[in-house]
């Protein structure tokens, strides 16, 4: 006997719970090393460390280094 639909969506539902929830610790681990790394991709830029090993190092998209890194290059010239 096959299950009746509020069987297939609270499996479906249950099925999701232990993968999600490593999911979404794994998005808040994420955001924290997020914070630790910003400032440090800023100083790193700001001493000439190319963006290109940023970004081997980290693991960042292109468009992050870049946006984090707005103005520190100006800081060099200071």
């Amino acid at each position: 006997m096959s299950p009746t639909p509020e069987e297939a969506k609270a499996a479906a539902v249950a099925a999701l719970v232990g993968p999600g929830g490593q999911r979404l610790e794994l998005m808040r681990r994420v955001e924290e090393l997020d914070e630790v790394l910003r400032p440090l991709v800023r100083r790193a830029v700001a001493a000439g460390v190319p963006k290109t090993r940023i970004r081997e190092l980290t693991g960042l998209a292109r468009g992050t280094v870049g946006a984090w890194s707005k103005g520190a290059e100006s800081d060099r010239s200071e």
